[in-house]
């Protein structure tokens, strides 16, 4: 047992390493603003003054009187905790911020464009290797934090908690700049030249994992030189063909019934699935050709390029940019643009827009285009993926070209729309999904509860005045402007769902992979409500999240609430 003064003692250490740690983390915090990254004077003040505040939490910490009561119990375990953790806050300090400093530092100086505006690729690939590393670094100090017991002693607790939420969040940053600078030089011809598929689609007109497909055109990478080559509307690729599989073919057998055609290939969820027939519809055109891999964007993408590289003016004296390309896609256009020239207005702008990126490119160009591509994946604005396997762990294999739901660590349930009353009606339906957690467990299975809402907000004006072209048909409907999904809904990979209200689901299996599957029609100012439970498996280690079809906007709408749950130990 501690005397009074030994206890006494103990409190006041543990306090000032409280205060110490408090404002280191707050530091390390600051590092996930760009400002901070892009400037070296400004995050090198930053290290020093988080590596002093480091450095005393760590003396303290190690003094002879809180070694000595590590070995004792009651505050032996609260004091190894201390003690990891201020281990792990100091090396992040001490160690993997002056390696970040020093990346980014090479970065700013590096001339990464040749005069020709050809991208160098030298100094971005030794980045990539250097950050992989620190990335390794970090990513592998969160997971001893995590690993450390929780502390009993409350205003300890409530530090370690904050240390574990403001290192992930950190370590989250680093890890998506990361895979974005891994991935790019690969992805623009380093290894040799590459030819992708460009696919555009509209989110106007839902498919699981996108919209329908618009156009295709191709990429050509070789060394840090790109061209971005003439797009083709999917009236070329219409009469190749379509067809699927007969899991495939029940599903979507009505009420509209896919043909999957081009235009259809987005109705997997499995962009591995989408790839791969994308491609084959490639080679049976006038096109066909060595491929590399594919591309598909929409305007959500094209809206967040366009707030990197610069505003697009088009042939009607329109003027794009970073605030209201997607808008324009996803409705403006089908009310301004002939039909017959929709795909090519959106094909050149797309064009323009990657051009103006991928061309004299500099340290605040490459930093904003490799924080942008992982969240565009993960919401599904952007999809890349790769046939050469010794390439896919950057590709598809860093997430970034999504599948439904396939890891049972970190679960998802999926959702996915299918417009079903041929329109634009899309761009319309708002949605918002509530996941609460409704039982807790320091590891794997868990419970919760989720509320997904499909809103149609058509105005007025555009059911007077929009015409069928966004608006559809009004079979077998009582109002137009009536949207009419298929959905699609996936339990998490080794979970289950259970007491669906607000439809009536059927099971079904596609691409391997069960669900549940029903349709639902929102009239216009109408409300759809989906409630159902899940359960996630047994080796889940984190939250349950969504992913879904992509809307015409960059907020997911999606709210997680962990719940309420009690301190779980290990």
């Amino acid at each position: 047992m501690l005397t009074g003064i030994a206890a006494f003692q103990l409190f006041r250490d543990i306090k000032q390493i409280k205060d110490h740690e408090e404002h280191t983390l707050s530091l390390i915090d600051s590092f996930r603003d760009d400002g901070v990254l892009k400037r070296t004077d400004t995050m090198n003040q930053t290290i020093a003054e988080a590596q002093s505040e480091s450095s005393q939490a760590k003396k303290i910490v190690h003094g002879p009187l809180i070694s000595t009561i590590a070995h004792l119990p009651v505050y032996g375990n609260d004091v190894k905790a201390v003690q990891g953790m201020v281990g792990a806050v100091d090396s992040i300090s001490q160690e993997t911020l002056p390696q970040l400093s020093s990346i980014t530092q090479q970065l700013s100086t590096a001339s990464l464009s040749t005069q020709d505006s050809q991208i160098n690729l030298k100094p971005i690939s030794q980045a990539s290797a250097q950050l992989n590393k620190t990335n390794t670094d970090i990513q592998n100090r969160l997971q001893t934090l995590k690993s450390l017991p929780q502390p009993k002693i409350g205003f300890v607790n409530a530090t370690y908690q904050e240390s574990v939420e403001k290192l992930t969040k950190v370590s989250n940053k680093i890890n998506e700049l990361n895979n974005g600078i891994q991935i790019l030089p690969k992805f623009m011809g380093e290894s040799g030249e590459r030819t992708y598929i460009i696919v555009a689609q509209t989110t106007s007109e839902s498919r699981s994992g996108g919209g329908l497909i618009g156009s295709m055109g191709s990429m050509n990478a070789v060394n840090g030189e790109i061209t971005v080559n003439n797009f083709h509307p999917n009236s070329e690729f219409v009469p190749l063909g379509g067809g699927a599989e007969a899991d495939a073919e029940s599903i979507f057998s009505g009420p509209l019934k896919m043909g999957f055609d081009i235009r259809d290939l987005t109705a997997y969820p499995d962009f591995s699935q989408t790839a791969q027939t994308v491609n084959t519809r490639w080679q049976q055109s006038p096109y066909a050709g060595p491929v590399d891999g594919v591309i598909m964007i929409d305007p959500v993408f094209v809206q967040e390029m366009l707030k990197i590289g610069g505003q697009v003016r088009l042939p009607s004296g329109t003027v794009l940019n970073g605030d209201n390309a997607a808008e324009y896609f996803s409705n403006t256009i089908y009310k301004e643009v002939p039909i017959h020239q929709q795909d090519a207005v959106f094909a050149s702008a797309s064009r323009a827009a990657l051009n103006d990126v991928l061309t004299n490119l500099d340290m605040d160009k490459l930093m904003k285009l490799a924080n942008l591509i992982a969240p565009l994946a993960k919401d599904r604005h952007l999809y890349l993926y790769t046939f050469h396997e010794d390439e896919a762990a950057n590709f598809q294999g860093a997430g970034l070209a999504k599948n439904a739901p396939e890891s049972e660590e970190r679960p998802e349930v999926g959702i996915y729309l299918n417009e079903n009353n041929p329109s634009k009606l899309d761009w319309y339906i708002h949605r918002k999904t509530t996941i609460i957690r409704t039982s807790c467990s320091s590891r794997g299975a868990q419970t919760y509860h989720v509320s997904f809402f499909m809103i149609n907000k058509i105005s007025q004006k555009d059911l007077n005045e929009a015409g069928w072209y966004i608006l559809g048909g009004t079979q077998p409907f009582t109002q137009s402007g009536t949207a009419l999904e298929r959905i699609l809904i996936y339990a998490p990979a080794g979970g289950s769902i259970s007491n669906i209200k607000g439809g009536e689901f059927q099971q079904a299996t596609l691409n391997g992979k069960p669900l549940m599957t029903g349709v639902s029609s929102i009239p216009p100012n109408g409300i759809v409500t989906l409630d159902f439970d899940v359960t996630t498996s047994d080796k889940a280690t984190s939250d349950l999240m969504l992913d879904q079809t992509p809307m015409g906007r960059t907020d997911p709408g999606i709210t997680n609430i962990a719940g309420s749950c009690p301190v779980q130990n290990g």
